[in-house]
């Protein structure tokens, strides 16, 4: 946006020359380049423009204008930048300054030095110090090479609005990071789940077995990969278990110099590792009283061998 607008003039004796306002102003010049400023809702008289023989007229946007922009500039760290968007509020003070200088598209120059005025304050402070960056311009920006250059040409700064965030690079990075801390925090999470439920399964598959319900604890843990593997184990375990004992057990029965006593002890040991399930793989001799002791074929194999 071009600040001034040149039009040529010609006096009237009819027609007063225009009015000022407080957003617009009127700079008049002569062939000798002779300047005279006309602001704040004032106007030339017929006499002082036909003795100043102007010959233009400037006419001077006096109103705040605003500039906006937002780009990148590089921190201390090597690689990684501050997002800065900047919102500077600016507004002719010194009209003839600027017609004199034609500096009409200021904004031109502002594009032209902010770059450097931000990048000499960005590059002295690590990522991490954003608000410092926000502070440091907002408070020095009245001492900025910049803002020097504009009060030159008539132009001062009435307000500057800062907001200083990481790159988009860095950002994106930070996305990535916390997207992963949440997918391990659900995995995590996910895991206590299962360790919850698995230890759940345990208590009542480690519970039925020690009622001796074997098939119960296996429909527990049917659903259960790995449970379903411990409870199998244990059932081949105690069938392992029961035959070795069987075996030892009527390895006594034979053996001459064991007497009744010492057997039923040993009867009495097999009773207490199988209450329910004891010797037999169906559901009748699971059931049976103590009158259909399964270890009945070990106290018969013993009197057979004691000649009983």
């Amino acid at each position: 946006m071009n600040l001034i607008d040149v039009q040529p003039v010609k006096f009237s004796f009819f027609e007063k020359p225009p009015a000022s306002s407080m957003n617009q102003a009127f700079v008049y010049t002569n062939a000798q380049n002779n300047y005279q400023v006309v602001k704040n809702g004032d106007r030339l008289t017929r006499s002082d423009f036909r003795a100043g023989k102007y010959t233009k007229v400037f006419i001077v946007n006096m109103a705040t204008q605003s500039f906006q922009d937002e780009a990148e500039y590089p921190s201390l760290d090597r690689g990684r930048d501050f997002l800065i968007d900047l919102s500077i509020d600016y507004k002719v003070v010194d009209p003839i300054s600027l017609v004199q200088q034609g500096a009409g598209e200021i904004v031109t120059y502002i594009k032209k030095k902010l770059p450097y005025w931000l990048e000499e304050i960005t590059s002295d402070y690590s990522i991490s110090d954003a608000k410092r960056v926000k502070k440091h311009i907002e408070d020095l920006h009245e001492h900025s090479s910049m803002v020097s250059g504009l009060k030159q040409v008539g132009i001062v700064i009435s307000d500057i609005n800062v907001l200083v965030k990481q790159s988009r690079t860095d950002q994106e990075h930070d996305k990535q990071h916390w997207k992963q801390d949440r997918d391990s925090e659900l995995r995590i999470h996910e895991k206590e789940i299962k360790m919850r439920e698995a230890r759940f399964v345990a208590g009542e598959i480690q519970f039925e077995i020690e009622k001796g319900n074997l098939l119960n604890a296996l429909l527990i843990a049917e659903d259960n990969k790995g449970a379903l593997e411990v409870v199998q184990n244990r059932i081949r375990n105690e069938e392992t278990f029961r035959l070795e004992v069987q075996n030892q057990v009527k390895k006594l029965l034979i053996d001459p110099s064991v007497d009744k006593v010492e057997i039923n002890q040993q009867i009495e040991k097999i009773k207490a590792y199988f209450p329910y399930e004891q010797f037999g793989g169906n559901q009748e001799q699971t059931t049976r009283t103590s009158e259909e002791d399964p270890l009945d074929d070990l106290r018969d194999l013993y009197q057979s061998t004691k000649g009983e």
